[in-house]
């Protein structure tokens, strides 16, 4: 009988999923996982195994003992991108940016990032959250540049905020403190302020006073890719590239964000509309007929509230609702690019990947 390998799980942030991830394919090859270390963060002395897969962060003695090791290493962070390795992780930009996109889509006039610790996971997704919203004409205030820990300072902070704001932190842990203060302090969620982790942990984001909305940053997909392309470094297979970014799977939407902050009656009532006739070919000209209005007024209102055109909305609600149909069910994608408004699947299929960066088919793959 063929003896599996030995792989040593231990990873620096432990995280149930990416745990699960792991856990599914060291299963599915009949390898055994020693997560000893779980119990009590101690590295283990004298260990001998085939492979490791680890987190590293910001200890030294971790890292002394993943190099001397001398064993195949997957790392599944990009703390210590110093360090030679091969690395399965987020795509930290991406994730980033989907925070900014939803904050455009419920229109919030002003927007802000928070996170409790600085280092290179919250600085790529504040650099690329930023990014997107300077394109929209919109300033990012930061709530962390000092104190981050103080939760007497930071209410100072979201008191003077101006209302109502959107505020994006690096994860979930960092939104139910925010949470936390503005419950203390009497500041409404999400009419005053409207807050968006990641992880998607449902322990922390349910279990709120107010349940929070999260980016699905897909941690199990993350373990599982990692440990399959520590298979390929025991087979003694270089890897094509040392660097895999896994994307996130879109928003959970739950009460902290679920807010449209528009108070224009027209632009309220075009968004229904365009929700509602989103199969239809629809152009300014058409609004303008159907609300009794200016094309000039109706820009301008519309560009004021959504920082877009109207023709720039329509094409995000468009492929929000191809998203969720290509995760949801088995129409062909022919079908779907009708379904959404597209006059015919090649001008969907481009426009998707123009903004998602893979095709729908390649996305209902990984959905």
């Amino acid at each position: 009988m063929a003896v599996g390998k030995h792989i040593l799980m231990i990873l620096g942030s432990y995280d149930q999923s990416a745990h699960e991830g792991i856990a599914r394919y060291v299963g599915e090859k009949g390898w055994h996982l020693n997560v000893s270390i779980l119990k009590d963060f101690q590295l283990p002395q004298h260990w001998q195994g085939d492979g490791i897969i680890t987190s590293l962060n910001d200890s030294q003695s971790l890292e002394a003992f993943v190099l001397a090791a001398n064993v195949p290493t997957v790392d599944l962070s990009i703390w210590r991108q110093d360090i030679d390795l091969p690395r399965v992780v987020a795509d930290n930009a991406a994730i980033g940016r989907l925070g900014a996109e939803h904050f455009l889509e419920i229109a919030y006039p002003h927007c802000a990032w928070f996170a409790l610790a600085d280092n290179p996971v919250s600085q790529s997704r504040y650099k690329a959250y930023h990014a997107r919203l300077e394109e929209a004409g919109i300033s990012c205030i930061r709530l962390d540049t000092e104190r981050p820990q103080d939760g007497n300072f930071i209410t100072e902070k979201l008191l003077a905020l101006p209302k109502p704001c959107a505020i994006y932190t690096k994860s979930d842990y960092d939104s139910a403190w925010i949470a936390s203060l503005c419950h203390n302090a009497g500041i409404a969620i999400p009419e005053d302020i409207a807050i968006l982790g990641a992880d998607d942990n449902r322990l922390i984001c349910e279990n709120q006073l107010v349940p929070l909305s999260s980016v699905r940053h897909d941690l199990q997909t993350i373990g599982y890719r990692g440990a399959a392309l520590l298979d390929q470094l025991m087979r003694g297979i270089t890897p094509k590239n040392k660097l895999t970014l896994i994307q996130p799977k879109g928003i959970t939407i739950r009460q902290s964000t679920d807010y449209l902050a528009v108070t224009d009656p027209l632009i309220l009532r075009v968004l229904d509309y365009l929700k509602s006739n989103l199969r239809r070919p629809i152009g300014t000209n058409d609004l303008v007929r159907e609300f009794d209005t200016s094309r000039r007024s109706l820009e301008t209102k519309f560009r004021a509230a959504m920082h877009c055109s109207v023709r720039e909305h329509l094409i995000q609600i468009r492929l929000k609702e191809a998203q969720k149909l290509l995760r949801t069910s088995t129409e062909p994608v022919e079908q779907i690019a009708a379904m959404t408004g597209f006059c015919h699947s090649p001008h969907f299929s481009n426009t998707f990947k123009k903004k998602f960066g893979i095709t729908p088919k390649s996305f209902r793959t990984r959905a």
